[in-house]
């Protein structure tokens, strides 16, 4: 997998990749700002750790990480 990983990069212009990240909606949700409006969180918002909604109101994007539900106690 390492060759095809590789290619494929050196294929692949960097600038291109930038342009992907923009544009690919990782998930959508509804903005805490006061309209609540619907807010599609892209890769890019994702390494930003904010998305601002069309009304202007900034949210942070936080993940986190839990164990699965037969780990939990």
């Amino acid at each position: 997998m390492g060759k095809f990983m590789d290619r494929l990069r050196s294929e692949v212009s960097t600038n291109r990749l930038v342009k992907l990240r923009h544009g690919v909606v990782v998930k959508r949700f509804k903005s805490k700002g006061p309209t609540e409006t619907n807010v599609s969180v892209t890769i890019k918002d994702v390494e930003q750790g904010f998305v601002i909604d069309s009304d202007g109101y900034k949210n942070d994007v936080v993940l986190f990480l839990r164990k699965n539900k037969k780990d939990r106690v």
